[in-house]
C-alpha cells in the first residue's frame, strides 16, 4: 500500500470516527436530527478529541525523537505531572490570593503551562549529564512522584470544593462545558504549536541519527532541543488544563505510525502520528460514552486500557527487558 493510500485511508477513518462521535453516546442520537445536544456537547467534545489526541501524540514524537528514547513521553518523563501541579495551584491558590485581573480558566492555563515548562526543562538539564536514557527515565518518574507529593498536599489542605472539582479533572475527559469562543483560542494555540513542529522536520531527522551527526551537518543542537522542549511544554500545558492528564497517547501513537508507514523520517512520522493520535482520542472518547452506561467513563481509565498493553509490546519489541 503507498503513502497516498494509507493517508487516504487514516483520513477516511477519522471522518468515519467524527460522524460517530457525533451519534454515540449515553443518549443515541439520530443522525439527521442536528439539535442543541450536538451543537452544544457533541461537537465541541469531538473537536476537542481530535485536538487535543493529536497534540499530545506529535508531543510524544518530539520526546522520543529529542532523548531517542522510544519510551518517553509526557507522563513517564514528569511533563504531565509538572502540569498537573500548576492546575493545582491554579485551583487552590486562586482562591487564597485575589488576582483580580485574571480569570480562573485563564490562571489555571498559565499555571499548567507553566508547571509542564519548569518540568520539562529541569528534565533537559539532567539529560545532558546523564548518558543512559533508562536513567533519565527514572529521573523522570522520581520528579513526577516528587511532584505529587506536592500536589497531595496542596489537596489536603485545600478546599473541598475545589478538591473535588480538582480530582474530576484528573480523572481526563473530552467534555468540558466551555463557551465555544474559549474553547477555539485553546484550539488555536495547539493548532499553532502542531504547524510549527512541520517546520522542524529536517533538524529532527538528524537529531535522529545522533548529535554529533547533526553538529556535522550544520545544525545548532542545541537551539533546536530548546525550541523542541518549549513546543512540547506548551503543548502538554494547554492539553492538560483543558482536558487533564492524558495517560499512554503520547507513548503509544508515534510508535502505531512508524509501524503503519514503515518509516522513521518525521516528513512521514508527524502527520501519521498526528491523525492516529486524533483518531485514538476519538476512539478512547466514543468507548468512555457507550451507549447503556450510566455516565461517562474517566478518559484515562480507557486510554491506560488501550495503551499499556502497546507500551509491554514496545517494551519486548526493542529487547528493553
Amino acid at each position: 500500500m503507498t503513502m497516498a493510500k494509507k493517508l487516504i485511508g487514516i483520513c477516511v477513518l477519522l471522518f468515519a470516527l467524527f460522524g460517530l462521535g457525533l451519534i454515540l453516546g449515553t443518549v443515541m442520537v439520530p443522525f439527521d436530527s442536528a439539535n442543541e445536544l450536538i451543537f452544544r456537547l457533541r461537537i465541541p467534545r469531538t473537536l476537542t478529541a481530535i485536538v487535543c489526541g493529536a497534540g499530545i501524540a506529535v508531543s510524544g514524537l518530539l520526546m522520543q525523537t529529542i532523548f531517542r528514547n522510544p519510551l518517553a513521553g509526557p507522563s513517564v518523563l514528569g511533563i504531565s505531572s509538572g502540569s498537573t501541579l500548576g492546575v493545582a495551584l491554579g485551583i487552590f491558590a486562586y482562591q487564597w490570593v485575589s488576582i483580580s485581573f485574571l480569570n480562573e480558566k485563564l490562571t489555571i492555563s498559565l499555571m499548567a503551562t507553566l508547571g509542564a515548562l519548569v518540568v520539562t526543562f529541569f528534565i533537559l538539564g539532567v539529560s545532558r549529564f546523564v548518558k543512559k536514557s533508562n536513567t533519565l527515565l527514572i529521573v523522570g518518574l522520581m520528579v513526577g512522584y516528587f511532584v505529587s507529593s506536592l500536589v497531595n498536599i496542596f489537596s489536603f489542605y485545600g478546599d473541598k470544593t475545589n478538591l473535588q472539582s480538582f480530582v474530576y479533572w484528573g480523572l481526563g475527559s473530552f467534555n468540558k462545558e466551555i463557551d465555544l469562543d474559549v474553547l477555539s483560542i485553546y484550539y488555536l494555540a495547539i493548532l499553532s504549536m502542531l504547524i510549527i513542529v512541520f517546520f522542524l522536520q529536517k533538524p529532527l531527522d538528524m537529531l535522529l541519527m545522533g548529535e554529533k551527526y547533526a553538529r556535522t551537518m550544520g545544525l545548532d543542537v542545541k537551539r533546536i532541543r530548546w525550541i523542541t522542549i518549549l513546543l512540547v511544554g506548551i503543548l502538554v500545558g494547554l492539553i492538560t488544563a483543558l482536558c487533564g492528564p492524558i495517560a499512554f497517547l503520547g507513548i503509544a501513537v508515534p510508535h502505531l505510525a512508524r509501524n503503519f508507514i514503515r518509516k522513521s523520517t518525521h516528513k512521514w512520522v508527524i502527520p501519521f502520528t498526528l491523525l492516529l493520535g486524533a483518531c485514538l482520542g476519538l476512539i478512547c472518547d466514543i468507548i468512555a460514552r457507550l451507549p447503556g452506561l450510566d455516565g461517562n467513563l474517566p478518559l484515562n481509565a480507557v486510554t491506560s486500557f488501550i495503551g499499556a498493553p502497546i507500551v509491554v509490546w514496545i517494551v519486548f519489541k526493542n529487547k528493553m527487558v
